[in-house]
């Protein structure tokens, strides 16, 4: 906290070194605006529908204001709330306005976080402190928030938040409650907060916190620029440069562990399975004390140097350390990321093949247009381009679906866990993260167990104003145009569908409910999820068995002999280069004999119990002819 507090001023000089913009600027903020959301966003029918609104209409009329004479003397902060609320009204998280520097790299904190919990069905809140400088004791019960309740301080601001469901609402203010990015919340409104709580004895006590505001020194403080920087992402960016910013603020400990030295070597976060340094801000990994069964956190879905391969690899050698009476997979509060990651990773913990969901393009002249050339990055939008010509005459509102994730791709990733398998979510699971909650549910890996009523409900492919400007840059009739002094403006370009029993739903403001939910308990606060967990290990022991599927090859002129040690999986079927070969009920200890598959390259051997495909082995030829298992994803 020291450090936070180094790089930090009070609030009121922030506000008075900020630069005003001019009503031209303003002009083109707004105008910009009105190309992205009536020209490129996917939502707007569901938006216009589910919520009463016509953003487009709103913006027509802060130009209409802007246009006339006499505006130059107005307060940039009533323009930058008004455009704010138009975008914050979509209740999308995808399409967002940045206020321009220095607002879009600070960050307004107060040296303590807010966390909600349940006492016996009361709703209360504690303080955790955020390193050093509060002046509030850790773990005590918050009373009132500037002489209002907490309860009602807290539902105030939930209000206030883009979030599609109240449980996203209430996730995100308790997340941005101390702790805001300027650049998406505008400064606070005060410049200090009294707290009132309750001490170790019970007493009531006050306490005076003053806000402070942090602009990070270097440019690489200010954002990571893996976070945003792709037009491949499905991405919560307000969450993930917020996670960035306060990691760096208040525990830069942290990142320093992981990013100092070989990236390849395993580092150990915190008490638990060393991750690959490379990719230990993305997991954590344990076993859980005092239970039979693991714990694997995915914080989010973009891998470093986008290196997709790696990243699920590391996946799959983490699970392969996982206890055998089952595994949480925990992403909780992970924003999302690269799509094409989460699938691959989804795709992992089932035997059988997923269905990846399909995104959709709105219909409209210049989507048809931008899908005539390469995309961002070089993107072929050519799969989309034959229906968006189509529904010139069919009148359709949105092109073909057309998955991310291609079934090629799929057929790589070995099936590494053949446990019961439990998600954990909570209403801050968002993008590509509600994606891999979606196929989780829709493919029927497992159970879902929540901490919320809801995920935050995010279904879209994000693209920047800047990878729009960037793909009609050389058209002169382009209507980009490039925005002032660092503003930013993100749109939601293609929606993302749900698939299986959920087909055809949009991901967007439904999310997904899970089929159980945990309130969390005080202890959970204190004593590092023991109730959370306790309840996770009874669920994972109500819906499923340790498992064995171990098998060996030996190969001669008679044909391959296999031996399998079973336990939960009574039958094996074989296929060779796709064909089925062989079937053999199983014991313990079973061996049989699979002919005519000198020729073939690869054998895949399916176990089942009950009728239910629950183990996946696959062996194919190595350098040197035999039969080895394929354990790790190499890209198709």
């Amino acid at each position: 906290m020291t450090t936070a507090l180094e790089q930090s001023t009070d609030l009121r000089s922030f506000l008075s070194s900020v630069r005003r913009l001019t009503v031209d600027e303003k002009l083109l903020i707004a105008r910009q605006a009105m190309v992205l959301l009536e020209s490129n966003y996917a939502h707007l029918p569901l938006k216009n529908a589910r919520y009463a609104l016509n953003p487009v209409q709103r913006l027509r009329l802060v130009v209409s204001r802007l246009s006339r004479a006499g505006v130059a003397d107005e307060p940039d902060w009533r323009f930058h709330a008004e455009i704010k609320d138009i975008f914050d009204s979509l209740r999308d998280l995808h399409t967002r306005y940045v206020m321009p520097e220095p607002y879009a790299s600070a960050v307004a904190f107060l040296p303590f976080r807010v966390k909600e919990f349940f006492d016996e069905g009361r709703r209360a809140f504690m303080a955790i402190p955020a390193g050093e400088g509060s002046t509030i004791p850790a773990h005590v019960e918050l009373l009132t928030w500037n002489g209002v309740p907490m309860d009602r301080a807290v539902d105030l601001f939930a209000d206030r938040q883009p979030g599609a469901n109240p449980a996203a609402r209430t996730a995100r203010a308790l997340t941005r409650f101390t702790t805001r990015q300027l650049g998406f919340s505008g400064p606070p409104d005060e410049e200090f907060v009294l707290v009132e709580y309750l001490d170790a004895a019970g007493a009531r006590r006050e306490a005076r916190e003053r806000w402070r505001v942090a602009l990070p020194q270097q440019d690489s403080e200010v954002r990571d620029a893996r976070v945003e920087s792709g037009p491949d992402l499905e991405l919560d960016i307000e969450t993930a440069r917020l996670a960035w910013l306060r990691t760096r603020l208040f525990a830069p400990n942290v990142l320093a562990v992981i990013e100092e030295g070989d990236g390849q070597a395993p580092v150990a976060v915190s008490d638990g399975i060393p991750v690959t340094r490379a990719f230990a801000r993305a997991f954590e990994a344990r076993a859980v004390p005092g239970t039979e069964i693991g714990h694997i956190r995915i914080r989010e879905f973009t891998p470093p140097g986008n290196d997709v391969a790696g990243f699920v690899n590391e996946f799959i050698r983490l699970l392969g350390q996982m206890p055998a009476g089952g595994v949480v997979v925990d992403i909780r509060g992970n924003g999302g990321g690269n799509p094409v990651a989460a699938e691959l990773v989804l795709q992992s913990l089932t035997a059988s093949r997923i269905e990846s969901q399909p995104l959709q393009f709105i219909v409209s002249p210049l989507n048809l247009r931008i899908c005539r050339g390469p995309g961002p990055g070089g993107e072929d939008l050519g799969p989309w381009r034959a229906s968006m010509e189509q529904a010139v005459e069919s009148g359709a509102v949105y092109s073909a679906g057309v998955p991310r994730t291609t079934h090629a791709e799929l057929c790589q990733v070995p099936h590494a866990y053949i446990g019961p398998v439990l998600l954990l979510t909570d209403a801050l699971v968002y993008s590509a993260a509600d994606r891999f909650a979606a196929g989780f549910q829709d493919n029927r890996v497992g159970d879902i167990l929540g901490v919320d009523a809801n995920t935050g409900a995010g279904g879209a492919n994000v693209w920047q104003h800047g990878h729009l400007f960037g793909t009609l840059a050389a058209d002169a009739d382009s209507p980009y145009r490039r925005l002032p002094g660092g503003t930013g403006l993100s749109v939601a370009i293609r929606r993302t569908l749900r698939v299986g029993r959920n087909v055809g739903v949009p991901v967007e403001d439904f999310g997904v409910e899970p089929e159980r939910v945990h309130r969390t308990t005080r202890a959970d606060l204190v004593g590092d999820n023991v109730d959370l967990f306790a309840f996770a290990a009874g669920l994972l022991r109500e819906h499923g068995r340790p498992r064995r599927f171990g098998i060996g090859l030996k190969e001669s002129a008679d044909g391959v002999a296999i031996e399998f040690e079973a336990a939960h999986v009574d039958r094996a079927d074989v296929h060779a280069d796709g064909r089925p070969r062989h079937t053999v009920d199983l014991g313990e200890h079973t061996r049989t004999l699979v002919t005519g598959v000198a020729d073939a390259t690869e054998l895949r051997v399916e176990g089942y119990e009950q009728g239910r495909l629950v183990a996946l082995r696959i062996f194919r030829r190595d350098g040197q002819g035999q039969f080895a298992p394929v354990v790790t994803y190499v890209p198709a």
